[in-house]
């Protein structure tokens, strides 16, 4: 009894050193006012001289007329694969008057411009070019400081464990280790993700190129016959959906025919 009364003490001290850790790092991230002066590669000097990279994460679309979307769409696919990047969507629309391509690149931050600036050759008309850049440093750090405290305090319950001398003891720190593994691997998976949007930045561009005139005659013309054949042919569709009732109507016209010829020949007679 003596001795499960220490170990949930333990537990409970460890608990709370725990929750005292992980305050004052999240207030060492909170707290510590940065200079504002910031290099070209997103790093600021903390009062104290302490280096801290910025976690930014840099999204952006470009919208715009081309003269030939074929060339276009490979140029693009040269130049993400020249910047180290990836396609992770390519989507293309056939419009009546416009063949629309739409395409989502992954590439490096740091080539996120270059390849911005490279597509932005092939515009012959631009209509919109939009860039958003977050800055998540703060959520960053605060996670970092999350994972590492809860991994300390997992060590801890580990340690603990092997003084565990029952069986009601060893599965009380086994439940704890198994939520605090749980918590540690969602907050992992955060941190992944957000590495994952920091280290490639993602760019949005879609392309266009007219393929007929304003009033589109020809594609109009070509458009209105397809539709009268179209309705000529539903018509000889309808007709012999109804061809039981026109075989009785003639049928009743053709005898209606021949009993008034009959009665004329009998007032001739």
């Amino acid at each position: 009894m003596k001795q499960t009364i220490r170990l949930l003490a333990i537990l409970f001290l460890g608990a709370i050193f725990s929750c005292n850790q992980s305050q004052d790092q999240q207030g060492v991230a909170a707290e510590a006012p940065l200079e504002k002066s910031a290099s070209a590669d997103h790093t600021e000097v903390s009062k104290d001289n302490v280096v801290i990279e910025r976690k930014i994460i840099k999204e952006g679309e470009i919208r715009f007329e081309t003269s030939n979307a074929t060339e276009t769409k490979e140029v693009i696919s040269r130049s993400v694969a020249e910047f180290k990047g990836y396609i992770s969507n390519d989507n293309v629309f056939d419009y009546k008057d416009k063949l629309e391509y739409r395409i989502t690149i992954r590439v490096p931050a740091e080539k996120f411009e270059s390849l911005l600036d490279r597509i932005s050759l092939n515009a012959k008309k631009l209509d919109s070019k939009n860039i958003n850049a977050l800055d998540i440093t703060e959520e960053y750090i605060d996670i970092e400081a999350r994972t590492k405290t809860k991994k300390e305090l997992e060590n801890r319950y580990k340690e603990i464990l092997k003084q565990a001398n029952t069986v009601e003891e060893i599965l009380s720190i086994e439940k704890e280790i198994g939520n605090l593994r749980t918590e540690i691997e969602s907050i992992e998976g955060r941190l992944k993700y957000l590495q994952d949007k920091v280290s490639f930045s993602t760019l949005t561009v879609v392309f266009y190129e007219k393929t007929s005139s304003s009033f589109g005659f020809n594609s109009k013309f070509g458009e209105a016959f397809h539709n009268g054949w179209t309705n000529l042919l539903l018509f000889f569709v309808a007709v012999a959906n109804l061809w039981p009732f026109i075989l009785i109507v003639l049928t009743i016209i053709f005898l209606y025919k021949l009993q008034s010829k009959r009665n004329k020949q009998k007032n001739a007679i």
